[in-house]
């Protein structure tokens, strides 16, 4: 009986291994996993409309922030001047266009000369308009909730237009960026299950789904010079599948874990449909 259940021992084993063998190809396939990730969030770079001095920052750097709150003042004062300069204008406009306005029927003023004074005093309204604006501007309020980061500031910088002072990180939304083999994403879908882990805390899984699949990256050895691409002579024999990156949303993301950068792992699950 011993010899008849040895012989049947390692036959068992083998049975096993297949078993396990077959289970761990099938869950690669409907499940692939990669530890290629890390966690983004949509940002902003913020820079103000208007150039002035910085009279009050109300913010600091990892502050949290919520939508309209002021985040800092420029100086006024230049742009109140310009408001009432402009306003001015369009006073002066508007009588001109009063007086000569009557006198077009009598032939006292020519009709080219009422057009130009109704074009100037379009034009006042126009720059009593971009003078309210500009005033309005020298307050930078935060555009949505989120996080400041790359602050490093003071009261009393030169803000230029158009030129970034620090960066918002938009807290509502968290992605984890995985980057999966061509050959996995192929039974991916938007909207498919996934469940993510971040290495700072390897045992909570988060919960999120396929919000994107990229469409195009660029070979390390792609070139194009003037509009012309470059191959290379030689040919590496070992042909490695290329990596696409697929963006998941996740659910409900606890916020202390919440950082750009910070890396992950992935799970897609292709077997359960939503």
């Amino acid at each position: 009986m011993k010899k008849m259940i040895g012989k049947f021992v390692p036959l068992i084993v083998l049975a096993m291994l297949i078993v396990s063998g077959a289970l761990v190809v099938f869950f690669m396939d409907t499940r692939p996993r990669t530890d290629d990730a890390f966690l983004l969030a949509d940002i902003a770079n913020l820079a103000p409309d208007v150039s002035g001095r910085i009279v009050s920052l109300k913010i600091h750097n990892n502050q949290t922030v919520h939508s309209g709150d002021v985040l800092f003042v420029i100086d006024s004062e230049p742009y109140k001047l310009k408001l009432d300069a402009a306003k001015a204008q369009l006073a002066l406009a508007t009588s001109t266009l009063a007086r000569t306005e009557p006198l077009l029927g009598n032939g006292y003023v020519t009709a080219e000369q009422v057009d130009q004074d109704r074009t100037a005093l379009d034009g006042a309204r126009a720059n009593e308009a971009l003078a309210e604006r500009d005033l309005n501007n020298t307050t930078l309020k935060a555009p949505f909730d989120g996080r400041i980061i790359g602050l490093n500031i003071r009261a009393g910088e030169y803000a230029v237009a158009g030129h970034p002072l620090f960066t918002m990180i938009d807290t509502s939304h968290w992605f984890v960026v995985a980057n999966f083999r061509e050959t996995e994403i192929a039974d991916m879908k938007e909207g498919a299950h996934a469940t993510a882990y971040v290495m700072a805390r390897p045992k909570q899984p988060l919960q999120g789904h396929v919000d994107s699949i990229g469409w195009g990256v660029l070979p390390d050895d792609a070139k194009v010079v003037n509009g012309i691409p470059t191959i290379p002579k030689t040919l590496n024999w070992v042909r490695l599948a290329q990596r696409f990156p697929v963006r998941i949303l996740l659910d409900h993301p606890p916020e202390d874990l919440m950082r750009i950068g910070a890396s992950a792992v992935a799970v897609v699950h292709n077997d359960e449909h939503n």
